[in-house]
């Protein structure tokens, strides 16, 4: 994957290019962006960073 950097003169110009990279983009590498991005987000968040947290809890009735 090649990244390059691009400047914009404003957020809105940004977001526009945004959007049109991303209607660009076939619905299997919106997936596969977003599953990269669950797991640099896993990093600082969780000790096992490709799984999901899981969480039990426990009540009575």
């Amino acid at each position: 994957m090649i990244r390059s950097i691009q400047v914009f003169k404003s957020f809105k110009s940004h977001e526009q290019d945004e959007r049109n990279r991303r209607r660009s983009m076939t619905p299997e590498n919106r997936l596969n962006e977003v599953e990269l991005l669950r797991i640099e987000g896993g990093k600082f968040l969780y000790e096992y960073p490709t799984r999901l947290r899981r969480v039990i809890k426990i009540t009575r009735k």
